[in-house]
């Protein structure tokens, strides 16, 4: 019989506190496993309850289609959050807000009191970063921070559109965490299995890939920058 032996991860910079339990916020179907996917099996295998938070169901990822409707994406794009969940080999609890697409900010409120329900101050919240990029994850940014004030709790914020290349300004990063050869391929499986993100639906430009292959390289750099408190 053959035994698998998984090589952890490791910590760059001085790494947070162990929390007794966490708290991913995905604003759509893919950021879980785009910006968090190592710190899942990390999580795992330090055996802390997870649950993951899906914000929205992704359904206005292509709003533009002709060949796929929002009904159709929210249903593709949930499965494909849990096989990619099992491509990660994780098994965290899920909950979904089915929150608006696009439109995350108007909700804030109701986030942060969704998010507070759910931890106490023992709990790593666990979001995209505040400058990250996208009005989605930076207002799910602001309503993780305004939880974890309520309820004590501590707050990692990823960036995950912060590490493609552009205009924005350096990631002040406070811990890393470094993908074991092992975990960084289980992640690249993993975000695979977002096939509407990842590749075109059709021929007409509304329904190309939403993250390009570059993208995908430069969020898929072999480690998880974190910022806490």
């Amino acid at each position: 019989m053959v035994t698998e032996v998984t090589v952890s991860s490791t910590w760059h910079g001085e790494p947070p506190a162990a929390p007794r339990s966490a708290v991913v916020v995905a604003p759509h179907p893919d950021d879980e496993v785009l910006g968090m996917g190592g710190l899942l099996i990390h999580l795992h295998e330090q055996r802390i309850p997870t649950c993951v938070v899906a914000v929205t169901d992704g359904e206005g990822s292509h709003a533009r289609s002709l060949v796929v409707t929002p009904a159709e994406l929210r249903r593709r794009r949930a499965a494909e959050r849990l096989e990619a969940l099992r491509a990660l080999r994780v098994d965290p609890d899920l909950v979904r807000l089915g929150l608006r697409d696009g439109a995350v900010g108007a909700d804030e409120a109701r986030l942060a009191d969704a998010l507070e329900a759910l931890i106490d101050p023992t709990t790593a919240v666990i979001a995209p970063w505040r400058h990250d990029g996208h009005p989605d994850h930076e207002a799910v940014a602001r309503a993780a921070q305004t939880a974890c004030d309520r309820a004590g709790a501590c707050l990692w914020e990823v960036p995950i559109w912060a590490k493609v290349p552009g205009p924005r300004a350096g990631i002040p990063w406070r811990s890393a965490l470094v993908l074991s050869p092992d975990v960084g391929a289980r992640k690249r499986a993993a975000v695979a299995c977002f096939a509407t993100q990842m590749r075109a639906l059709g021929p007409d430009a509304a329904d190309g890939p939403v993250v390009h292959e570059p993208e995908v390289d430069a969020m898929l750099n072999g480690r998880e920058e974190l910022l806490w408190t």
